[in-house]
C-alpha cells in the first residue's frame, strides 16, 4: 500500500501545471481536507483576475486538478484537531492547521512549498517540504 500524504494547495497547484510534479507524487496516496478544493479554485481564479492566466489555461488547470487522484477526507475530529494545532502554534486562523490536523489524524505528513507553513509547523513533525520528496519545481 502506498504511503499516505496530505497535499496542500501549493503542491496541488504546482502539480496541476507540471506533469513531472504529478509523476513525483504517484508513489503516494494523496489525501486532503475539503478546504483544498476551495483554495485551489480560488488561487486559479485569482490568477485569472490578475491576468496571470487566461481563462482557457485556468480551465485546463482545473480539469487537471479535478482528474488528480486526491481523496477528500473529513474525519471526525478534524476541525477540533485544527483548532488545537492552531492554538499550539499560536496561529489566529485554522486554515493551514486543517492540513496538519488531517496529517495528525491519519498518522502521516503534509507536503507543502509554503515556507511559512514549513516554519510554523516544523515543531509538530507533521509537515515536510516538497524538496524532501524530490517533487520537481
Amino acid at each position: 500500500m502506498a504511503t499516505e500524504l496530505v497535499i496542500d494547495s501549493t503542491v496541488a497547484i504546482r502539480a496541476t501545471g507540471s506533469s513531472a510534479a504529478r509523476a513525483a507524487l504517484t508513489p503516494y496516496r494523496l489525501v486532503a481536507p475539503p478546504l483544498l478544493w476551495s483554495e485551489v479554485t480560488s488561487a486559479i481564479s485569482e490568477a485569472v483576475w490578475r491576468k496571470q492566466l487566461t481563462r482557457d489555461a485556468a480551465d485546463g488547470l482545473l480539469r487537471v486538478f479535478d482528474g488528480m487522484q486526491i481523496s477528500r477526507l473529513r474525519p471526525a475530529g478534524l476541525y477540533k484537531a485544527a483548532w488545537t494545532i492552531a492554538r499550539e502554534l499560536g496561529w489566529a486562523k485554522t486554515y493551514d492547521a486543517e492540513f496538519l490536523a488531517l496529517a495528525r489524524l491519519r498518522g502521516c505528513q503534509t507536503v507543502t512549498t509554503d515556507e511559512r507553513l514549513l516554519r510554523g509547523g516544523a515543531r509538530t513533525g507533521l509537515v515536510v517540504s516538497v524538496g524532501a520528496l524530490a517533487v520537481p519545481t
